[in-house]
């Protein structure tokens, strides 16, 4: 039986090469995590919090989140929770569908209510003048260990905060690590491997 590392390895300290922003960008991407195919996901080398490949099953496709506004997937968030068992993370995205239709229900609404999924965002703090690893933060991957699943969800016509649209938060609760993230080796690779999710290919 192994025993878990649980040291800190590194200083905590300011990077003044590339400093850090806060936000998320315009798009993020969801996914059915039942289409995963996780018997040939591919984890960096070396990392618990990188992966390398997130293959489908044939057919499936992630799904472009598109929002707007100045705090786009505002809400969208990450807890550190602690237990008698140890500590685990909460994730949280949140956004909102600006549209009312038969189709929205029945294509999107309607399968969040009992549906599991998982979300790629982009953030905006994406480390590219690092030479070693140029990217890796820029695609963060949520619902991968626990799945994510309704949390809340509402339309409000005359609602500012959603532009009279549905406003939606999905969670994953008891994930094991603070941070999963998608790379590909660099930026514009994870951003090749993303459209190629986004296409079934």
């Amino acid at each position: 039986m192994s025993t878990c590392d649980n040291f800190i390895k590194k200083a905590i300290e300011r990077n003044c090469d590339e400093p850090f922003v806060p936000g998320l960008e315009l798009v993020g991407y969801i996914g059915n995590r039942a289409q995963i195919d996780f018997a040939n996901v591919e984890f960096v080398q070396g990392s618990k919090n990188e992966i390398s490949a997130l293959p489908l099953v044939a057919g499936a496709h992630i799904f472009p989140v598109y929002q707007t506004g100045k705090k786009p997937f505002s809400g969208s968030t990450k807890t550190l929770n602690t237990s008698d068992l140890g500590g685990y993370v909460t994730n949280r995205v949140q956004f909102i569908i600006l549209d009312n239709s038969p189709e929205v229900s029945a294509n999107i609404v309607d399968p969040i209510l009992d549906g599991e999924f998982f979300f790629i965002q982009e953030n905006r703090a994406k480390h590219l003048k690092d030479a070693t690893n140029a990217g890796n933060s820029a695609f963060e991957i949520k619902g991968f260990y626990q799945g994510l699943t309704l949390a809340e969800g509402s339309l409000d016509p005359y609602s500012d905060d959603a532009n009279g649209g549905w406003s939606v938060a999905l969670e994953e609760e008891k994930s094991p690590t603070s941070g999963l993230f998608l790379n590909a080796g660099t930026y514009a690779a994870t951003k090749t491997l993303i459209n190629t999710l986004v296409n079934g290919e």
